[in-house]
C-alpha cells in the first residue's frame, strides 16, 4: 500500500555536528613559597571549570606527584570530573604554562592529547589529600624549584600564575527541518520557525576579550571573590 493511502507523508530533517571547543583556567597561587611545606604527593586543587560540556579541575603537587621521590619540581595535572555515578571517558588536548607579570606564557609545555575517565563524585573535593582519581594526563616534573625560582618574570610578590589550556570535540544535535514543531518553550533567549531559525534573540552580553580576562585576574586582591563574565 502506498504511502499516500495512509495521508500526508511525514517529513523531517536532522544533523550532528562536531565542532572544536576551546578554553582556559588560570589557576594563581598566592604565598607559592609556602605551598611548598604541602607534603610529597599532596596535592591543592582550582575550582572546577566547564570547557565544552566538561567539567575539569586542576590539580597542583608542589613537592611532586610521587610522595617517594626526593622533592624538588612542581607536578600540574588535568582531571575530568563529573557530579554523576557515572564513570565519563573524554579525549583532550591540554598544555600548561606559566604566566609572566603581563599575563603572557613565559614558560610553556607543547600541546598533548590524552584520554581521560572522570574521578567519582565523592572523590570531588581534591584540596590536601591523597584521594581516590581518575585517570589523569599531566607532567610529573613540570618545572623544577630552581628553574622556576630563577625566573624572576614568573614570580611576583610569592605568587604563580598556571594557566591550563583545554580542547575537546563537542557533538551537537539540531533539526534541520521539522513540520510538528509542538508546543515550544516560549523563552528570552529565541524562539524557532520550525527550520532551525531564530525569529528574536537575545541581545548578547559583552565579554571582555581573553588579554582583558588574564589582566583582571592577575590584579583581583588574594582572598576577593572574582567577578563574574
Amino acid at each position: 500500500m502506498s504511502a499516500a493511502g495512509h495521508g500526508r507523508l511525514s517529513r523531517s530533517a536532522s544533523s550532528i555536528v562536531a565542532r572544536p571547543v576551546n578554553g582556559f583556567h588560570l589557576l594563581r597561587i598566592d604565598g607559592y613559597s609556602h605551598t611548598k611545606t604541602v607534603l610529597p604527593g599532596q596535592k591543592l586543587s582550582s575550582q572546577q571549570f566547564t570547557v565544552g560540556v566538561h567539567s575539569w579541575r586542576i590539580d597542583y603537587y608542589p613537592n611532586g606527584s610521587d610522595a617517594a621521590a626526593k622533592p624538588n619540581a612542581i607536578s600540574v595535572y588535568l582531571q575530568l570530573v563529573n557530579h554523576t555515578h557515572q564513570h565519563l571517558q573524554v579525549q583532550a588536548r591540554y598544555k600548561f604554562s606559566l604566566l609572566d607579570h603581563a599575563g603572557v606564557p613565559a614558560y610553556e609545555l607543547p600541546f598533548e592529547t590524552g584520554s581521560f575517565t572522570s574521578v567519582p563524585p565523592q572523590y570531588l573535593n581534591g584540596v590536601m589529600v591523597n584521594e581516590e582519581q581518575g585517570p589523569v594526563c599531566g607532567h610529573e616534573e613540570f618545572i623544577g624549584w630552581e628553574d622556576l625560582e630563577r625566573r624572576e618574570l614568573l614570580i611576583r610578590d610569592d605568587s604563580i600564575v598556571i594557566r591550563c589550556d583545554v580542547g575537546v570535540t563537542q557533538i551537537d544535535e539540531s533539526w534541520l527541518a521539522h513540520e510538528h514543531q509542538g508546543d515550544a518553550e516560549d523563552d528570552e533567549y529565541s524562539e524557532e520557525d520550525g527550520y532551525g531559525y531564530s525569529r528574536r534573540q537575545r541581545r548578547p552580553h559583552r565579554r571582555p576579550d581573553d588579554g582583558e580576562f588574564v589582566r583582571r585576574c592577575l590584579a583581583q586582591q588574594p582572598g576577593v571573590i572574582g567577578y563574574h563574565l
